[in-house]
């Protein structure tokens, strides 16, 4: 074989600059499927935020919808998945993780037989919440909020809403009251009731990390997160394209129920560490 020119290395060294510029240019942009971050959604309206980016793909995120928040929280804890969106209760108590986002205000609707505007309305009456809502910090932000307004409510907590005149809950048994009740309507969100006249209500979904892949995640992680918060903002502004998200992603079973629970949803991203 013949020696090569110096004609001959000098392309040769340049061809394999080249592709070594072009192959970290490649990593730089995310297109390692094998480092994108798993991040699982809970099929739950409070996940409407995150709505574009399970209609959406991307090299730096998998997006995966989860059945429930604790089949998530589940996963995250077993290394399955690298981030989900979970209560604000179950984020705190996932150790190894991080809290790094969360995704508005966890949702207390109230649902009548008549229309009611105030809290105020409700006094002297009696008032339903599901079972599992006893002794949670939306049953606490509710009784804090009948105190502020000086309403006496009996509050009874039970799944039969058949003879309720009202009643409290989250959007997603809310969703299925208005489906089985046809008399029974939304009248309005006590939790934003509750952050105008208390100053605060219960956060909502938490972006939750492990840190065993925050040590080692570069680029990919930042991408998806700057990603997220572009989601959440994107659905509060784009209301008609999110409903047809919201069906179709399977957060919502259809886009009549999804455009009827929209404006209820809470459509804002808070970085943690800003908050008190």
């Amino acid at each position: 074989m013949k020696p090569r020119t110096p004609q001959q290395v000098r392309i040769l060294a340049i061809a394999f600059a080249v592709l070594v510029l072009l192959t970290t240019l490649l990593l730089w942009q995310g297109v390692r499927h094998g480092d994108a971050v798993r991040v699982g959604i809970p099929k739950s309206y409070t996940a409407a935020g995150a709505a574009p980016l399970l209609q959406t793909s991307a090299a730096q995120y998998v997006c995966t919808l989860g059945s429930t928040t604790a089949v998530l929280q589940k996963a995250l804890l077993a290394g399955d998945l690298d981030a989900a969106l979970i209560p604000y209760d179950m984020a705190v108590s996932c150790e190894g993780c991080e809290i790094r986002a969360i995704l508005g205000y966890e949702q207390l609707l109230l649902l009548g037989r008549r229309d009611a505007v105030h809290v105020q309305d409700l006094d002297n009456s009696t008032l339903v919440l599901p079972q599992k809502l006893q002794n949670s910090a939306l049953a606490k932000m509710l009784e804090a909020l009948l105190r502020k307004e000086d309403t006496f409510c009996t509050i009874l907590y039970s799944d039969d809403f058949s003879e309720a005149e009202w009643i409290a809950c989250s959007l997603d048994d809310a969703a299925a009251i208005l489906k089985a009740q046809p008399g029974i309507r939304i009248c309005f969100s006590i939790t934003r009731s509750a952050r105008h006249a208390l100053d605060t209500a219960p956060y909502g979904l938490c972006l939750t990390v492990r840190k065993d892949y925050l040590q080692q995640a570069g680029t990919d992680y930042d991408a998806f997160e700057r990603r997220f918060q572009d989601a959440v903002h994107y659905a509060d502004e784009k209301r008609k394209k999110t409903v047809a998200m919201m069906a179709s992603s399977g957060i919502a079973a259809d886009e009549a129920e999804a455009n009827l629970l929209y404006p209820y949803c809470s459509f804002r991203y808070m970085d943690p560490t800003t908050l008190e």
